[in-house]
């Protein structure tokens, strides 16, 4: 019995043994394998909603400053997308896109007078105060990305919400409703997006059946 009780153990320490060493000899190449994708990225559109959206800051801002637009709103936002960008270079370290526009908005949030009235809002007519503008322009890049990898779940999503906000915006478009002060090209790229969206998503539809 004592003989048998022996075996027992000792098979039960081999096998205990062996599922640690398993562990210890995965665990680490599966963190390897998964960190590699995201530092391997050195620039580029990538497939992430929120690289298109720290991409759309960074075109506001320059927008921003060319019209004018109060300092304090100016602030605002680009506090907001200093977080955003130092989330994106925590995942995407070697990114030179990010470190790019995160020195740019530094730089002019360092400009920004220290008294700018923060409560200040957008002037009528920036783009960088338009949600739905915003999501449709990340959306429909997000999801030709996807496409881009064949991913078609993920660009029926992407082509979904774009819809949804190029919805919102072609009916103002049509009825003028405090569209006239965009900046030029801003109403005809929301009618050319409609067009294409509706094209690629049927193709990402026809991928899905």
């Amino acid at each position: 019995m004592q003989r048998m009780n022996a075996k027992i153990l000792n098979r039960a320490l081999t096998m205990a043994a062996s599922v640690a060493l398993l562990s210890a000899l995965s665990s680490p190449a599966r963190a390897q394998l998964y960190a590699s994708d995201a530092t391997s990225v050195k620039g580029g559109d990538l497939m992430d909603r929120d690289y298109w959206r720290a991409k759309w800051d960074s075109m506001r801002l320059d927008e921003a400053i060319k019209e004018r637009q109060p300092e304090g709103a100016i602030l605002i936002a680009v506090i907001g997308e200093n977080q955003l960008l130092d989330d994106l270079i925590k995942k995407y370290p070697n990114d030179q896109d990010f470190k790019t526009w995160k020195q740019h908005a530094e730089e002019i949030q360092g400009k920004i007078s220290p008294n700018a009235n923060r409560s200040d809002s957008f002037k009528p007519g920036s783009l960088w105060n338009e949600t739905n503008y915003k999501e449709a322009y990340v959306n429909y890049n997000y999801a030709k990305a996807a496409m881009a990898k064949k991913d078609w779940a993920a660009a029926h999503d992407g082509f979904n919400y774009a819809e949804r906000n190029l919805g919102f915006l072609t009916d103002r478009v049509k009825n003028n409703d405090r569209v006239s002060a965009w900046p030029d090209g801003a109403a005809k790229w929301v009618q050319d997006a409609s067009a294409d969206v509706a094209k690629l998503h049927a193709q990402v539809k026809a991928k899905l059946k």
